[in-house]
């Protein structure tokens, strides 16, 4: 059995070749991405197995995703195919309107993965492993998907297995669908909850530490405020660290949060402290932006050393 077991739906992400409005681009580069397969990808860079239960369509595109990932090194057994479903697909709009910038455009709504149901969840499978992933993305896409994020939540619990949270509140997705209501539930399973101040003021009124004390107040023992740049701060009970950033060319954030959540965990399941955790997921999502696509420049553990012995950047994203 995989040591880490993720949930939610694997994508096909077209990527603009040329900055700016998606009207003017000629060029696409393809790759496979989605928070959650990017998460298990980081973390089998790190030396951990993995695995993700998901549904993909009988289409080309899905036969992609479960081949790259298989290539990749992440267990496909749970990844359904839907007969008559399709793939999900979103475009990357690079450096419009704002520099430095990526717009996401999604083409999901009804894609075979919005059909999971809690009893694509095999108790079989996620016995024995260490650690379930979760993201506040897969419960956007419909009430089925929300059922199946807390069934999941609930068993590894009871497995006695950690569970990791990342909110990822994507407003283009949610709708009508209030994320709080369906987010704070999931909340209370995590051990480890990864957010931002955009998703803190949604989740709790507030930013910064208040926000993250009143988040641990429902549950998880860490809460990690990422910051992109600027860098990183985990809260606990016994305060905060804080890890600044590393300044580097961006050609595309999109998948910087998921490459630092995998590499994260990872550090925690190989015991490392908080401290050198945030260092190495920094690292992790500055290697990440200065690439399309979202796997492709995930660090394995001896990238990580080779970055921090040969940084030489003016500074920190501080």
């Amino acid at each position: 059995m995989p040591d880490i077991i993720t949930l939610g739906e694997p994508l096909i992400q077209l990527n603009a070749v040329t900055p700016g409005p998606l009207r003017y681009v000629t060029y696409f580069e393809k790759h496979v991405a989605g928070a959650e397969a990017n998460f298990a990808v980081a973390a089998t860079r790190m030396g951990f197995s993995t695995g993700l239960i998901t549904k993909v369509g009988d289409d080309e595109f899905g036969r992609d995703i479960i081949e790259t990932l298989r290539a990749r090194g992440v267990d496909v057994s749970h990844i359904a195919v839907e007969k008559d479903g399709y793939t999900g697909i979103y475009f990357i709009q690079r450096g419009y309107p704002v520099p430095g910038k990526s717009t996401s455009v999604y083409y999901r709504k009804g894609s075979a993965a919005s059909h999971l149901s809690p009893l694509d969840v095999d108790p079989a499978y996620l016995r024995g492993a260490k650690h379930l992933h979760i993201t506040g993305i897969t419960p956007a896409l419909s009430e089925s998907c929300r059922e199946t994020c807390m069934a999941a939540a609930k068993l590894a619990k009871q497995l006695g297995m950690k569970v990791s949270l990342d909110t990822n509140i994507r407003p283009k997705l949610w709708g009508s669908t209030d994320a709080r209501s369906a987010l704070l539930p999931l909340v209370s399973y995590a051990d480890i909850l990864f957010t931002d101040n955009d998703d803190t003021r949604t989740l709790v009124g507030s930013q910064g530490s208040s926000a993250a004390y009143a988040l641990i107040s429902k549950g998880p023992q860490i809460v990690v405020l990422k910051g992109g740049a600027r860098g990183a701060a985990a809260y606990t009970k016994a305060g905060p660290i804080e890890e600044p950033g590393f300044k580097v060319g961006v050609v595309d954030p999109t998948g910087a949060g998921d490459a630092f959540a995998g590499i994260f965990v990872s550090g925690i399941l190989k015991g490392w402290k908080l401290q050198d955790c945030l260092r190495a997921g920094n690292v992790a999502g500055s290697l990440v932006v200065t690439v399309r696509g979202d796997q492709e420049n995930i660090p394995t553990e001896e990238d990580i050393k080779s970055f921090l012995e040969k940084y030489s950047g003016e500074g920190t994203g501080k």
